[in-house]
């Protein structure tokens, strides 16, 4: 049996509806889908009232959802700063924003404080010989 959007089959569901049925226990009934009795019944909101809340699980008062304690972040560790040179403080007259630097111009930071300003040298890789040689971990020379 199929449910007829006629005011027969309509007010049919809607008794059910007030006999406090579900919606799937009603579409089982017609043999139809649960979302067909749900669309009647927001098509039709006079016959169907709302019941509220009904359905949804609450609470007791009183009870409380308790926070669990955070673990604290690790504490990061700043970076060796890389002390500044005379080759950066000659290559600051010429050092440009990040966003002035073309392909083919080194982009070693010069300064610490915005606006950042980079060493812009022409090179063929990332960094000017200079600042490739410093960017690089120094070998321990130690005796063994």
């Amino acid at each position: 049996m199929t449910i007829q959007h006629r005011t027969v089959d309509i007010e049919a569901a809607a008794k059910l509806w007030k006999d406090d049925l579900s919606a799937s226990q009603i579409a089982k009934r017609f043999g139809v889908s649960r979302n067909v009795i749900v669309g009647l019944a927001f098509r039709n909101r006079s016959l169907f009232p709302w019941r509220g809340d009904a359905g949804k699980k609450t609470r007791a008062p009183g009870q409380a959802k308790t926070a669990r304690p955070r673990k604290q972040a690790p504490e990061l560790k700043r970076e060796p700063e890389i002390p500044a040179t005379a080759y950066d403080a000659e290559r600051l007259k010429h050092a440009k924003l990040l966003h002035h630097l073309m392909a083919g111009e080194c982009c070693w930071p010069l300064n610490t404080g915005g606006p950042y300003l980079f060493c812009a040298a022409e090179t063929t890789g990332r960094y000017c010989r200079n600042h490739h040689a410093r960017s690089l971990p120094r070998k321990y020379e130690g005796k063994a």
